[in-house]
Order: structure tokens, then C-alpha cells, then sequence
């Protein structure tokens, strides 16, 4: 077909795409939900407690929300495609779906450019995520599109276009869930606990021992775990993961106000900071790379060394590694997640197409 009779034609059908709708529907959804979680997140008291960046956790919830909904918006809008408009070219329904998913991008941008502008989110941040929302887009796409063109079959189309982007999403974690059978690393840890006497002096600001002295046996404790650092790679294809890895983690010391008669005061008394993600791309994030990070088999935590070190004995709570040590021991999988996304889509086009053409045949 000529490319001037192909705009017209596309044109056509994103007209009557339109008049549905059940587009229209999902989009005023997307824009409204959107304004309302970045609204609240702006607006709470704890988004701006110190240690915290109510401008990044508002984005991360407004381009989750987006991200969510072009991959069961895409494919739900082109059930109706096909009731409406028949079986189409693959550019054609590619193109379409660039322009359904695009959408829900679109209507959440009020409350994006809300986000970024209300709290002074840099570009290095804001710049990388929705281009890799974008690219997300192009990849659902290029899955519904090559479904809804290689099979004839309208319900079994639809079908295929839901696997296809279930299969991006929840393949990654169905591969840790299978891996979480393997054999566990049994990991031990001995804790030396402070033995609070009541004759030992106690700080008044912090409410710990000033000299503390610890047991001499530790408390030990044992824990079956499974070791992902060698699949850790393959979670990042799913594309919250893939759009987490586009910045750097980023932490913050939040601090607990501290309790002083009938108020909460803003400077806490006895409460140290505590090490937590900025934003939901960052919680992700961490997780991800937490992955790549063999199993400890023997961890020690030494109340009183810590103490010492830290002004806590409870550093990171569980004795296991602290955020940052996490984001210096590790790297990002941004570069994994994008070319498991391309040898997904790669392998979903080798089987269609074949399918496509015995279809053509028949």
C-alpha cells in the first residue's frame, strides 16, 4: 500500500478507535489517578520529613501508574481494535499501539511536570526514566502488534498479545520463583548482645550504654537462603525493573521524630538515621542488585562495635549490608534488562511470523 494511502487509512482507525471510548476511559483514569498520588505524595507530612524527596517518590508512583498501564491498557484497548477495525497490517497496528500507549504517557504528564517542577527533580533523573517508559512503549508495541498481525483468530490474538506481555513481565519473576526451589546457602549469624545492667552508665541523648559491654558467647541464629547472584540478570528484562535501573539508586537518612510528652518533636532524641530509598525506582533498584550479591554464609554483629562506629547498635537491623554498601557492591543491569527485551522480542517475531506466513498459505 502506498504511503499515501496508508495515513489516511491509519488516521481512519485512530478516528474510530476514538469514538469507543473505551480509550477515552482508560486515559482520563490514568490522568486522574496520576494527579491524585502525586498530590497526596507532595502534600505528606512524612514525603517531606527530613531525609526524604517527596518530589522523586511522586514521580516514581506517576510514571509506575503509567508504566502499569500501558502494559494492560495497550492490550486491552486492541481487543476493541480488532472488534472494530478487523485484522490489520503489523505497521499499521504497530503504529496504533505507539499511539495508544503513548497516550496514557501523555495523560499523566499534569502530573509529572507537577512533580518535577513543585519539588526541583533534576533531568538526570527525570530524563532517563520516561525515555525508558518510552522505549517500553515501543516494546509492547512491537509484541501486541506482531500478535495481532501473524494470528487470525481474533480471541486467540488477544490471547497471544496478553501472553506475550505477560511473558516480559512475569517471566523474570517466575524464573526467581523456580530458582527459589534450588538447594538454600544455609547462612549463620552470631549476634553479641549488650548486657544491660542497671548499674552501667546510659547516655541521656541516646539511651545506650556509654562504655557497653557485650557477651562473651554470641546468640546464634541459622537461615536457609537462596543465592540469586546467577540469574539476577534476567529479572531486569521485566520492565519495572528495566525502568528502575535507568538512574542510580539514591538514599536518604530518614530520622523518626522523637517522643516527648503529648508532641512529636522534629528533632529526634536517641533515634538514629536511618539508611532508606528516596523513591520507588530506588526500592526496586536496590532489590535488583541485591541479587547479584553472593550469600553470606557468617555474619557477626557486634552490638558494641557498632555502638562505637555507628551511635547505634542496630545499624541495619537485620546485621545484613546497608543500602549503600549494596549500590557500591553491585551494578546496574539496565544495559542486561534492554537486550533481554530485544532477544524477547526477536524470539516472539521467529515464532509469529512463521505462523503468519503458513496462515497466508492456508
Amino acid at each position: 500500500m502506498s504511503t499515501t494511502g496508508f495515513i489516511p487509512r491509519f488516521l481512519e482507525s485512530l478516528a474510530s478507535l476514538t469514538r469507543t471510548g473505551y480509550w477515552a476511559i482508560l486515559v482520563i483514569t490514568t490522568a486522574s489517578l496520576s494527579l491524585i498520588l502525586v498530590g497526596l505524595t507532595v502534600a505528606s507530612d512524612a514525603a517531606t520529613a527530613v531525609g526524604t524527596d517527596s518530589g522523586r517518590m511522586a514521580l516514581s508512583f506517576a510514571v509506575f501508574l503509567v508504566l502499569i498501564a500501558v502494559l494492560l491498557g495497550v492490550p486491552t484497548v486492541f481487543i476493541t481494535v480488532r472488534e472494530t477495525l478487523g485484522r490489520l497490517g503489523f505497521l499499521h497496528t504497530f503504529l496504533l499501539s505507539i499511539v495508544v500507549g503513548g497516550s496514557f504517557l501523555v495523560a499523566a504528564a499534569p502530573a509529572v511536570v507537577w512533580a518535577i517542577l513543585s519539588t526541583g527533580v533534576t533531568p538526570d533523573v527525570w530524563l532517563p526514566t520516561l525515555s525508558t517508559v518510552e522505549l517500553q512503549v515501543a516494546v509492547v508495541a512491537a509484541l501486541v502488534a506482531l500478535a495481532h498481525w501473524a494470528i487470525a483468530n481474533d480471541s486467540t490474538a488477544a490471547t497471544t498479545a496478553f501472553g506475550l506481555v505477560a511473558g516480559i513481565t512475569l517471566g523474570p519473576l517466575l524464573v526467581v520463583g523456580v530458582a527459589s526451589f534450588a538447594p538454600p546457602v544455609e547462612q549463620t549469624t552470631k549476634t553479641y548482645f549488650i548486657q544491660w545492667k542497671e548499674d552501667v552508665p546510659v547516655d541521656p541523648e541516646t539511651g545506650y550504654p556509654i562504655n557497653p559491654i557485650c557477651e562473651t558467647s554470641p546468640s546464634i541464629s541459622t537461615a536457609f537462603l537462596t543465592d540469586y547472584s546467577n540469574l539476577w540478570a534476567s529479572v531486569t528484562i521485566n520492565p519495572v525493573a528495566l525502568v528502575s535501573a535507568s538512574i542510580t539508586p539514591a538514599i536518604g537518612d530518614w530520622q523518626d521524630p522523637g517522643y516527648q510528652g503529648d508532641e512529636w518533636e522534629s528533632t529526634p532524641i536517641g533515634i538514629p538515621p536511618v539508611s532508606l530509598p528516596l523513591d520507588l525506582f530506588s526500592s526496586v533498584d536496590l532489590n535488583v542488585r541485591g541479587m547479584q550479591l553472593p550469600i553470606r554464609t557468617a555474619i557477626v554483629v557486634d552490638e558494641c562495635a557498632n555502638i562505637a562506629e555507628f551511635g547505634t547498635p542496630y545499624p541495619t537491623l537485620d546485621g545484613d549490608r546497608a543500602p549503600r554498601d549494596i549500590i557500591e557492591q553491585s551494578a546496574s543491569g539496565y544495559t542486561f534488562g534492554v537486550l533481554g527485551q530485544a532477544v524477547f522480542v526477536v524470539a516472539a517475531a521467529a515464532i509469529l511470523v512463521p505462523i503468519r506466513r503458513r496462515g497466508r498459505r492456508a
